[in-house]
């Protein structure tokens, strides 16, 4: 959906079916204490183009999939419907233990249960439970497409008493019509990763090239794959690659991009950020962004890999083996994720081996040759003030070896140096202690080619003399 585009309003929908089921609530309890239920409101809904319209005409759910998908909903809607039906019906001191539901500590809003979908669709009709508890099931669609769950129950509780629980974006499009982007938090230590700029801008060698053209291959065919190219069972879930090159060669930038052509959201999850010390903290960390993620099809990429995936510990102590268990569990997640992973990293030699077989595609990203270093100069140039002849200026600088980011840094240092002096141009002076800042930074001594060969080309002549 169009993120610009103002949706469709639910609310005619909603209305509609909360009005049914807060109907249908007071006619179960009703004969549940002895009484005339009455007859119900039929369940139909409005096909007006809204998300929640969308919804029920492709997945035309049945009777029982309606109620337990509304009894899901209606606390984020409605938040006092189910309280209100019980009391309409059996008066303040009414109580009916069958009926099932919890109450949320903070809000008080009382949830339903597994409990509650039984009461309603199934009563005392052992194999009617039976069916309903198979909607909870993970071959069903509501696991499937990640809409709603079953809470686990708390321990020695019984099984059907978890709260109906439904994912954080079927509430938001089946309410405001959209999914707005997650906030970064502990429970999503992710930031959404966007470019403006397109694949000409990112400038790698020939072989780098096509094998991010094969990502691009999986992302648009990966629905053809799983359902008609491949037989059942022999597909593995998702797409993991690896990036691994020295600082500023193009890692994010290709996520990004790989995001932008595929339509496709890229969230970035530093990895460094998110290892804890504390045993059992990471995994944490790290489990509810694979569950936000999860149906999705959003692009994960990993920065700084190696800050988790890095080579296993020697297990000296009861730390040193959890952390290899959480190193394992979450492998098997990124595993088992269904879209494109991407985990990347400066130094390959810091993964550990047993890892890189797990990967259907490992990208090198090298330090760019002279002749790509002049086209990042070029293409990365600023247009006012701009340089007297680009191609001498991008030419002249393409000898200094420079990662395209510190590429991109020299260039705004010398604009700026431009700016602030009211140059009409963009020199070479200033452009070469742009390099000169870049170089320093990795520690690395600065040389200018130029001015040295200008020296010599002076020093050769007073010898001739």
């Amino acid at each position: 959906m169009d993120s610009m585009a103002k949706p469709i309003s639910n609310a005619a929908n909603l209305e509609r079916a909360l009005g049914f089921l807060a109907l249908l609530l007071r006619a179960r309890v009703a004969e549940e204490a002895g009484r005339e239920p009455g007859d119900l409101p039929d369940t139909g809904f409005f096909d007006d183009g809204s998300a929640f319209g969308d919804l029920v005409r492709e997945r035309r759910p049945g009777f029982d999939e309606w109620v337990v998908l509304l009894l899901a909903l209606a606390p984020h809607v409605s938040p006092g419907l189910l309280e209100d039906a019980i009391r309409e019906s059996l008066g303040a001191e009414g109580d009916l233990p069958q009926f099932g539901g919890r109450r949320e500590r903070e809000s008080r809003a009382l949830f339903a249960t597994g409990e509650t979908a039984c009461f309603l669709l199934a009563g005392d009709d052992v194999e009617a439970r039976f069916a309903v508890q198979r909607l909870f099931g993970a071959d069903h669609w509501f696991a499937r497409e990640g809409v709603l769950r079953l809470e686990e129950a708390e321990r020695g509780a019984p099984h059907l008493s978890g709260r109906l629980l439904m994912a954080r974006d079927w509430i938001e499009r089946l309410t405001i019509g959209r999914v707005t982007a997650p906030a970064f938090s502990s429970a999503f230590p992710a930031h959404r990763l966007e470019t403006e700029l397109q694949w000409d801008d990112l400038i790698l060698e020939t072989g780098a090239q096509a094998q991010i053209g094969e990502i691009c291959r999986w992302l648009r065919h990966r629905r053809a794959l799983a359902e008609r190219a491949m037989p059942p069972g022999r597909l593995r879930p998702g797409h993991r690659a690896l990036f691994h090159g020295p600082p500023g060669t193009g890692k994010t930038l290709a996520a990004s991009l790989l995001g932008r052509v595929s339509g496709r959201e890229v969230y970035r999850v530093d990895l460094s950020t998110v290892v804890s010390k504390y045993i059992g903290e990471t995994e944490k960390n790290l489990a509810g962004l694979f569950e936000t993620a999860q149906n999705r099809d959003w692009i994960l990429f990993f920065d700084e890999a190696d800050a988790l995936f890095g080579k296993r510990t020697n297990v000296k102590d009861a730390h040193d083996r959890y952390a290899n268990q959480e190193v394992s569990y979450l492998l098997q997640r990124v595993e088992d994720y269904d879209g494109l992973a991407v985990l990347a990293t400066n130094l390959r030699a810091n993964m550990d081996e047993a890892f890189l077989g797990r990967f259907d595609t490992v990208v090198r990203f090298s330090l760019p040759t002279e002749a790509e270093r002049r086209r990042i100069w070029l293409a990365a140039m600023p247009r006012d003030p701009g340089p007297a002849d680009r191609e001498a200026f991008a030419a002249a600088l393409a000898r200094f070896e420079l990662s395209g980011r510190a590429i991109v840094g020299a260039l705004q240092f010398a604009a700026l140096a431009a700016l602030d002096a009211g140059s009409p141009v963009l020199r070479y002076g200033d452009a070469s202690l742009g390099v000169q800042r870049e170089m320093e930074k990795e520690g690395r001594v600065f040389r200018d080619l130029v001015a040295a060969e200008a020296a010599a080309e002076r020093d050769g002549e007073v010898a001739n003399i």
